[in-house]
């Protein structure tokens, strides 16, 4: 069943989107794909760059589906050395551009409970909890990996 203040009106690449520029951080599309690995949605895969270094990655799904509770629209992964200095966080607020730009007016993420950093930038996005016990099925890959429940947020654009 199709939420639809979780979907956005835009399902496909918009133009321009291979480089976006901020304050701190650029954004450099690696790639758009016509579905994700998980639940055939399509998702942006951006490297998160400081000045001509990559520091990380950032991802936009398009649209919504029920793995979208687990999977969350963004996701991001900023590599060790660089890590303590919020670029996930200035990441997170130049992605939700791009989702407002393709109709988005919430978006979904999901942390797990120990992830005290992950929390920490979403809430500083205004994130706001909505399900402290998002349960992953059995069936999923994050189950076989250990995961058994996730924080669900969600942010207003």
């Amino acid at each position: 069943m199709m939420n639809q203040a979780y979907d956005c009106l835009i399902h496909h690449q918009l133009i321009d989107t291979n480089y976006i520029h901020g304050p701190i951080l650029d954004l450099k599309l690696i790639g758009f794909h016509s579905e994700d690995y998980y639940g055939g949605l399509p998702f942006y895969c951006f490297a998160i760059m400081k000045g001509m270094t990559s520091i990380g990655k950032i991802t936009l799904r398009l649209g919504y589906q029920r793995e979208t509770r687990i999977h969350g629209h963004v996701g991001y992964q900023i590599d060790e050395p660089h890590r303590g200095h919020q670029y996930a966080y200035y990441a997170l607020e130049m992605i939700k551009e791009l989702a407002k730009a393709h109709g988005y007016r919430k978006l979904l993420l999901t942390t797990e409970a120990t992830n005290e950093s992950s929390i920490r930038i979403v809430m500083k996005s205004h994130g706001k909890l909505i399900d402290p016990n998002v349960m992953i099925p059995e069936d999923h890959i994050y189950y076989i990996l250990g995961k058994r429940s996730l924080y669900l947020y969600e942010i207003e654009l």
